[in-house]
C-alpha cells in the first residue's frame, strides 16, 4: 500500500477522462490511499492558498503509518511541489516524487505568489532534498516550457528527464486520458512509464 498525493495543474477541475482522475480511481481499487485535493480558485490559482491545501494534504498523509508517500504533480502542480520545498513548507522528504510536463515559471506571470527560481541553487537544493526519488517526464514539445524540459529543468536540477514524444503538454485535449505507465510506475518506480 502507498500513499499517493495528486496534484493537479491550473484550470484542471479533476474532469472525468484525464490521466490524473483515471490514476487515482485505479490506484483506489488497488487499496492504496489516495488524496486528489482541488486547489482553489483553479482559473486564478493564488500560490499561498494553494501552498496552504498542500501543507494540509502531506501533514494528514504522515499521519498514516507504514507504506510510500509517493506524490504526482502535473503542470502547475510541479511549481506548487517545488515551491513547497524551497519554502520550507515539506518538513519531511517523500519517498519519490513525479513531475509531469512541469510549467515554466516563466510563463508563469499571472500567477498570484509564484516565487519558485530554478536558478537559486538553495531552490535546486530543496527540490531534491524534498524526495529520496525526483522523476520529471514530459514531452519534447510543450507550449508550457518553451525553452524545452532539458534547458528549463533538467540542466538546473541536474536531471534527464524522461520524454514522451509528441505528447504536448500531456494534458486531456493532448490525448492523455487512461495511462497504464504512471498507474504501474507507482506499484514499481522501474516500471515504464512511456506505457499507454
Amino acid at each position: 500500500m502507498a500513499k499517493v498525493l495528486i496534484l493537479h495543474g491550473w484550470t484542471n477541475r479533476r474532469q472525468p477522462g484525464h490521466w490524473q482522475r483515471h490514476l487515482a480511481s485505479e490506484l483506489r481499487k488497488q487499496g492504496h490511499i489516495v488524496a486528489y485535493p482541488q486547489f482553489p480558485n483553479t482559473d486564478q490559482p493564488k500560490l499561498d492558498e494553494w501552498q496552504e491545501l498542500l501543507a494540509a494534504e502531506l501533514d494528514i498523509l504522515a499521519e498514516i503509518e507504514g507504506g510510500e508517500t509517493i506524490v504526482i504533480g502535473h503542470s502547475l502542480g510541479c511549481i506548487n511541489w517545488i515551491q513547497g520545498a524551497s519554502t520550507g513548507l515539506i518538513s519531511k522528504p517523500v519517498d519519490r516524487v513525479l513531475l509531469v510536463a512541469p510549467a515554466d515559471p516563466d510563463v508563469l506571470g499571472e500567477v498570484e505568489g509564484l516565487r519558485v527560481d530554478l536558478t537559486d541553487p538553495a531552490v535546486v537544493a530543496a527540490t531534491h532534498g524534498s524526495t529520496s526519488n525526483l522523476t520529471i517526464l514530459a514531452s519534447e514539445k510543450d507550449k508550457w516550457t518553451p525553452r524545452g524540459i532539458q534547458a528549463t529543468f533538467g540542466e538546473p536540477l541536474g536531471l534527464t528527464p524522461l520524454i514522451i514524444e509528441g505528447a504536448g503538454h500531456l494534458s486531456l485535449d493532448d490525448g492523455f486520458g487512461y495511462w497504464q505507465g504512471v498507474i504501474d510506475w507507482v506499484n514499481d518506480p522501474k516500471a515504464d512509464l512511456t506505457r499507454r
